[in-house]
């Protein structure tokens, strides 16, 4: 019976502690409904943070200042002054310096080298004994033919005086006139074979001379290819002679370059041995071939070398000057935008709109400008029409370009020749 008492009192004890949680979160639920949002104060900066402490944080990180909408910040630009200057636009080559002419020295006769003269890289002046031959046998035939002249020539004078005697025979009637004819004929052979005779010794004397080699022209000697003892003929080569008072710079042009040089083009060449000399030229040949393995046409450019400082077989580097423009306003090829319409525009900062900052920075607007080109390279562009001298061309920027956007300048360049 006490158990049972003890039991139903815990029951109640349950039943009693449930109703109350119950009633209490009903009492709870109802009064959240029935109470309305508080009406923020916008001029009530108090409330606000008390409410939405957290937006209003992000609010002033964001803006700097509590409330102002964030302005949109500068765009960064790297900037190329606009000048008039003298544009210069050159194509590098590289080639070889060659002598104007070069002259493959040769006796003309068979012979042994007696003496040489030269040596190899010596200046010569026209008229200079280079090499010579053993002369004893030119001079032998020479002395032979002379000998053989004086004797055809004393048979013609006996021969002119048996006519002249027939002559006064004939007349006195002592001779018929065929016998004065047959001696005719023998003083007109005789006269003949002088002649001929004549033609042998002047051959001679001709032969002996051709066992000397003289220079042609003033010049440079080149490789020595023959010595003193050997036996030549006329298809052997003694040396070469070179003239440098001019001289021509061999290069190779590209085919893609080929249809920016033309005949008198200016040209400056370098060599090694004077890096701080500038050597003026013009092209003054063009070849009419590409070459196969190379792949590029020659061109000769004509140096003048009065100093004889530029020797042939040096490497030269040279500079074609394909265009020359006086006082062009040249922009890099970088600012250029193709519009899809076909026109060019270029991003300009005007110098009236730039104004310097507190910061010691550069602030301005931009112009989105319509432009004519005229000469384009790979690098550089002539503006012929809507730029000023002094304007700020855009070459790189750190956002979107678009007109009338406010843009910092971090950077100016210049073009230098």
């Amino acid at each position: 019976m006490a158990l049972k008492k003890t039991h139903l009192l815990i029951s109640a004890f349950v039943v009693f502690w449930i109703f109350f949680i119950g009633w209490g979160m009903f009492k709870t639920t109802f009064q959240l409904t029935r109470e309305k949002p508080p009406i923020l104060d916008l001029d009530d900066k108090d409330a606000q943070q008390e409410i939405y402490p957290q937006q209003i944080k992000i609010d002033e990180a964001a803006t700097g200042a509590p409330g102002i909408e964030a302005e949109t910040p500068p765009i960064l630009v790297r900037t190329f002054k606009v000048k008039p200057t003298e544009f210069r636009d050159v194509l590098p080559v590289m080639g070889t310096v060659k002598g104007k002419t070069e002259i493959e020295l040769r006796f003309e006769i068979n012979g042994v080298i007696k003496t040489i003269y030269f040596r190899e890289g010596e200046k010569v002046k026209k008229g200079s004994l280079i090499a010579c031959l053993d002369p004893l046998d030119a001079q032998l035939k020479l002395d032979y033919t002379k000998n053989k002249f004086s004797s055809t020539q004393a048979a013609y004078n006996a021969s002119k005086k048996k006519l002249e005697v027939h002559r006064k025979l004939f007349e006195a009637g002592a001779i018929i006139k065929s016998k004065l004819e047959e001696m005719e004929l023998e003083s007109e052979s005789a006269k003949f074979q002088l002649e001929t005779v004549k033609c042998e010794m002047e051959l001679a004397a001709n032969e002996l001379k051709k066992t000397s080699l003289y220079a042609t022209k003033d010049g440079l000697m080149g490789p020595r290819e023959a010595e003193e003892g050997e036996f030549t003929t006329p298809q052997d080569k003694i040396g070469s002679l070179l003239e440098t008072s001019e001289v021509f710079i061999e290069v190779g042009i590209v085919e893609r370059d080929i249809n920016k040089i033309k005949l008198a083009q200016k040209a400056r060449v370098y060599v090694d041995a004077y890096p701080d000399i500038a050597f003026e030229g013009v092209i003054d040949n063009i070849f009419p071939i590409v070459e196969g393995k190379s792949r590029t046409l020659t061109a000769k450019i004509k140096v003048a070398n009065p100093d004889g400082l530029l020797f042939p077989g040096m490497f030269s580097r040279a500079e074609i000057f394909i265009c020359q423009l006086k006082d062009a306003l040249i922009i890099p090829t970088t600012s250029l935008i193709r519009a899809s319409t076909g026109v060019t525009l270029v991003p300009v900062i005007p110098t009236q709109s730039i104004e310097k900052t507190e910061a010691g920075t550069e602030i301005g607007f931009l112009q989105l400008r319509r432009v004519d080109l005229g000469y384009l390279t790979n690098d550089y562009a002539q503006v012929t029409k809507g730029l000023n001298a002094d304007d700020l061309v855009i070459i790189e920027a750190q956002g979107e370009l678009k007109d009338n956007a406010k843009v910092k300048i971090i950077g100016v360049e210049e073009l230098s020749f």
